[in-house]
């Protein structure tokens, strides 16, 4: 008898931990669950903000190529203007020079249609 009683507390001692067990296995059960959540929502957070960052640095991608364009479009455009500008002076020169040219032939026929008239009143 008093064996069968020590058999029964024994069994009632494993019922115990198994029970025990079971909730320690259903309470580690959930925390993985919870943490298996709760990383799930941590990957969909940073799934948007990489989104976010993805379609962000593609239109500061397109803006800056964009402005590339723009600004080789306007160094070809103010290459353009130097080189008229250039032509223009070449040519505003030379008539400078053609006018020159022109003023001292007037003053050496007028110095010497002076001189001649010098002459006929004197002599």
């Amino acid at each position: 008898m008093a064996e069968e009683l020590d058999q029964k507390r024994k069994i009632a001692s494993l019922r115990r931990e198994k029970d025990y067990l079971l909730m320690k296995v259903g309470m580690l059960e959930a925390t993985c669950k919870f943490t298996l959540e709760a990383k799930k929502l941590e990957i969909w957070f940073l799934k948007q903000k990489l989104d976010e960052v993805d379609s962000s640095v593609k239109f500061k991608r397109g803006v800056f190529r964009a402005l590339e364009r723009e600004n080789i479009d306007l160094k070809v455009k103010l290459e353009e203007k130097n080189q008229l500008k250039n032509k223009l002076v070449k040519e505003l020169q030379a008539e400078v020079s053609e006018l020159e040219n022109m003023l001292k032939i007037h003053d050496d026929e007028i110095a010497q249609s002076l001189i001649d008239e010098n002459k006929q009143v004197s002599g």
